[in-house]
């Protein structure tokens, strides 16, 4: 019974961590795309300053954030956790996240469009 209960607990650590790596991921994408730049520049540990962010638009992200997770946010929350790592886990340590929205929303983030007609390129010739 106490192998159940430690069992329990791993299991519940590995949905912090997996919830920590999409906020992650999903910050990174977003901070991306609202600057201007590769994801793959982007450091988690870094402050997100490093990259221009200034507080109108962390505010902004501070928002959609709380849209994406379905939780209220300080609008401090760059500025008290200045890197996406501290950011992600003050989130996954003091906020209900809910992981059903979590793997929806990750989903969406790492998924890349098809091209409609099927075809790799850019589809607009026809060929």
């Amino acid at each position: 019974m106490q192998t159940q209960n430690s069992s329990f607990k791993l299991n519940e650590q590995n949905v912090e961590i997996n919830a920590t790596q999409a906020i992650q991921t999903w910050l990174v994408q977003q901070l991306a795309q609202l600057l201007s730049l590769d994801a793959k520049t982007i450091n988690v540990t870094e402050p997100l300053t490093r990259y221009g962010l200034d507080s109108i638009d962390a505010v902004t992200l501070v928002g959609d954030l709380e849209d994406w997770l379905d939780v209220e946010l300080p609008s401090t929350l760059f500025w008290d956790h200045p890197t996406i790592e501290k950011s992600s886990v003050y989130i996954t340590e003091n906020c209900e996240v809910s992981t059903a929205s979590l793997g929806d929303a990750k989903a969406e983030v790492v998924a890349k469009p098809e091209p409609a007609n099927g075809k790799k390129g850019w589809g607009l010739f026809g060929r």
